[in-house]
C-alpha cells in the first residue's frame, strides 16, 4: 500500500511538474487582455474630450478671431492649444494601432510557443505602462486647455465689461 500511495505521488508530482508555465502564461494573458480592455475604455473617453475640446477650442479661436484682443497671450495659447490638439490626436491612433495589436494576439495567443507568449506578453505590458503614461499626460494637458480656455473667457468678459462700463 505504501508502495502504491508512493507511485501516485510521484505520478502526481509528475504531472504537476509538467506544467511547462502555459497555465501561468494563459493566466497572465487573460489579466493583460482584462486591461487592455480598460485601457481601451479610457481610450475611448479621451478621444470624445479630445473632440469636445477641439470644438470648444475652435469656437474659441472663432470668436477672438471676431474681436479686437488687448491681450496677446490669448492667441499665444490658442497656439499652443492647437498644437497640443494634434499631438493627442497622434498619440490616440498611435494607441489604436497598439491595441489593435493587442486584440490580434488576443485571437493567435494559442498558437504561440511558450517563448512567443512570454515575448509578448512582457511586450504588451511595456505597451501598456506607455500607454497608460500617455493617458495621464493627455488628461492633464486636456484639464489645463479647459481651465485656460475659461480664464481666457473670463479676462474676455471682464475686458468687455471694462470697456462698456468706460463708454
Amino acid at each position: 500500500m505504501k508502495k502504491l500511495a508512493f507511485i501516485f505521488a510521484l505520478v502526481a508530482m509528475v504531472f504537476t511538474s509538467c506544467d511547462d508555465g502555459s497555465k501561468n502564461l494563459a493566466e497572465e494573458h487573460d489579466q493583460l487582455m482584462r486591461d487592455s480592455d480598460s485601457i481601451q475604455r479610457v481610450h475611448s473617453e479621451l478621444q470624445s474630450n479630445l473632440q469636445a475640446l477641439r470644438a470648444e477650442h475652435q469656437s474659441l479661436s472663432q470668436e477672438l478671431s471676431t474681436r479686437a484682443i488687448e491681450d496677446s497671450t490669448w492667441l499665444e495659447d490658442l497656439a499652443q492649444h492647437e498644437v497640443l490638439l494634434q499631438k493627442h490626436e497622434g498619440m490616440l491612433k498611435g494607441h489604436e494601432q497598439m491595441i489593435q495589436g493587442h486584440n490580434e494576439l488576443r485571437n493567435n495567443f494559442n498558437s504561440l510557443s511558450n517563448d512567443e507568449k512570454r515575448s509578448q506578453l512582457d511586450e504588451m505590458k511595456n505597451v501598456h505602462d506607455q500607454i497608460e503614461d500617455d493617458h495621464d499626460t493627455i488628461r492633464s494637458e486636456q484639464e489645463t486647455m479647459r481651465d485656460e480656455h475659461e480664464n481666457i473667457r473670463e479676462n474676455w468678459r471682464d475686458q468687455e465689461t471694462e470697456t462698456t462700463d468706460t463708454n
